[in-house]
């Protein structure tokens, strides 16, 4: 049993399993420590739910991936990325990360300004670049030296 272990969730109308968010003691633990920074990321329905699963992750002194919580969602909206995102604040006694880093999602980016109004919001590199060679049809390596820049 794992005394610090943090759920929340959320029932719809019909008193179904909508949302889920979730911490152990040791995700909470870490949070207060290497918090400073949070990679906000959703998989779209690869899962055995057919679910959005989101991963609240950070870096820790080690530069390891260290897990903050998990989020299992009915949908990508922006009034459910802006649930769990306060969830996850009760989860971590309310502090604010500086940043937050995520992909393009409009719903996710309204909710991060929303709830995490002291963080700055960043996009990650993968996007980045991804946006970059869609819009400039550049190779790899100018892609490199322009995100660089």
């Amino acid at each position: 049993m794992d005394l610090e272990f943090f759920f929340d969730y959320t029932l719809d109308e019909d008193d179904q399993f909508s949302n889920l968010f979730w911490a152990d003691s040791t995700s909470r633990s870490d949070y207060t420590f290497f918090g400073d920074v949070v990679a906000f990321d959703a998989t779209y329905r690869t899962n055995v739910f057919r679910r959005p699963l989101v991963m609240l992750v950070g870096i820790n002194h080690h530069h390891s991936t260290t897990i903050f919580g998990f989020g299992l969602l009915g949908d990508e909206t922006m009034e459910t990325y802006t649930w769990l995102l306060q969830t996850f604040l009760v989860a971590m006694h309310s502090k604010m990360s500086k940043s937050v880093v995520a992909d393009g999602d409009k719903a996710m980016h309204k909710a991060i300004k929303t709830v995490m109004i002291e963080s700055v919001h960043r996009l990650c590199c993968w996007h980045l670049e991804r946006n970059v060679r869609q819009t400039c049809r550049m190779t790899t390596s100018l892609v490199h030296f322009a995100i660089a820049c």
